[in-house]
């Protein structure tokens, strides 16, 4: 209805001054196919840290293609049909730049692969990634298959029977040297931490983060019962040693600005529902006033620490805002905004997901505004000198 009766029709995009904005095909002077690209989520980054390749998904019927894109050329290295539209394959490069990790189906459930930017395959490890170590050493993995049934559009389409029991179901740490795994964190031990009534099933953890040292990491434990879905916020070590540090039902996205504060958006009972500065030391919270207008977001921390990208989801014009704050003005700037074609909801949207290049003068983001899916660069490098 608020489409019908606020969107204007013959809207696309329109960006700030000062940027300019390329597809990444174009940007990379490659003849695009027919085909829908993304990259995916917000908290990895589909540049090398040199910023000479670029790694990408392209649809193709039901699975994506993984092609590296770099000057006057693009090369398919691999496929996937563990893939969805918010997240993709998991595909980023391993911290040393020198090799891609993705997350597919394996002969018996979702497993990780470790290909060379030629496709070469390297290695594969039993369980599949939710996020990698830093330092490249280790990744924390979940339970795709339970992630699927509660919230599919994170899911791989693979939940077809019963899951495990919570006991022995939870977050992992899976060593790239050895390929051994551990269970860190047991799904029994959350759900024994709340008073819900929720049914086993419908408890399931997502969002695990390392923070920048990888000495310790985030991740939210979730659930749907009588009360609706219920979100809380944990912090641990290394070894799962982990508490609660936000528990008012909401927290959804958020990004490390050191080894100790978090930027999250999510509820609080002194400032109720927007951004947050977190320190997860001492469990205080400062309120960031200049974001209050636009809602919930994806955060992306630029590389020097001064800015944050982020972007709301659809406004009653249909229309998605990437906006640009200042840490040290507290100054907001909308950077673009970008129409959304009704065809793109539920499980088919298109979030932004903006993430900053190595250098922090481009900004990476998927988008439907011409009527396709595409992923897009917008250089800042003006707005931000």
């Amino acid at each position: 209805m608020n489409y019908y009766g606020y969107a204007d029709r013959s809207f696309e995009y329109e960006i700030k001054d000062g940027t300019q904005l390329a597809s990444v095909p174009t940007k990379y002077d490659v003849d695009s196919s027919n085909r829908n690209h993304f990259f995916g989520y917000f908290d990895v980054h589909p540049w090398t840290q040199s910023m000479d390749r670029f790694l990408l998904h392209e649809l193709t019927g039901d699975g994506v293609e993984i092609s590296i894109y770099r000057h006057g050329e693009y090369t398919p290295i691999a496929t996937s049909s563990a893939w969805n539209f918010q997240q993709g394959s998991r595909t980023q490069w391993h911290p040393s730049g020198e090799s891609i990790l993705f997350n597919r189906v394996g002969s018996r459930n979702i497993v990780a692969t470790e290909i060379d930017s030629s496709g070469d395959p390297i290695t594969t490890y039993d369980r599949p990634i939710q996020v990698v170590h830093p330092a490249g050493t280790e990744f924390l993995s979940l339970n795709y298959d339970r992630l699927d049934r509660n919230r599919p559009d994170y899911g791989y389409g693979t939940h077809t029977g019963s899951l495990l029991d919570p006991a022995t179901d939870g977050l992992w740490r899976v060593e790239l040297d050895s390929r051994n795994d551990e269970l860190l964190v047991t799904l029994q031990s959350l759900i024994e931490r709340t008073d819900t009534a929720a049914a086993p099933d419908d408890h399931y953890v997502n969002h695990a983060l390392y923070d920048p040292t990888g000495e310790r990491f985030v991740f939210l434990h979730r659930w749907k019962g009588e009360e609706g879905r219920v979100s809380r916020l944990y912090v641990s070590d290394r070894d799962g040693n982990c508490r609660v540090v936000m528990d008012e039902t909401v927290v959804s996205h958020y990004c490390w600005l050191s080894d100790s504060e978090l930027f999250v958006w999510g509820r609080t009972a002194e400032f109720g529902d927007g951004y947050h500065v977190l320190d997860v030391d001492s469990d205080e919270f400062e309120y960031v006033d200049a974001l209050d207008e636009w809602g919930d977001g994806h955060p992306s921390l630029s590389p020097d620490g001064r800015y944050i990208v982020t972007d709301t989801y659809p406004d009653r014009k249909r229309q998605r805002h990437l906006l640009l704050y200042d840490r040290e003005t507290d100054n907001v700037t909308e950077l673009g905004r970008f129409f959304e074609p009704l065809d793109y909801t539920g499980e088919r949207r298109c979030d932004l997901h903006p993430r900053w290049s190595p250098d922090g003068t481009q900004i990476s983001f998927d988008s439907t505004h011409t009527g396709r899916r595409d992923s897009y660069i917008l250089d800042v490098s003006q707005v931000i000198n």
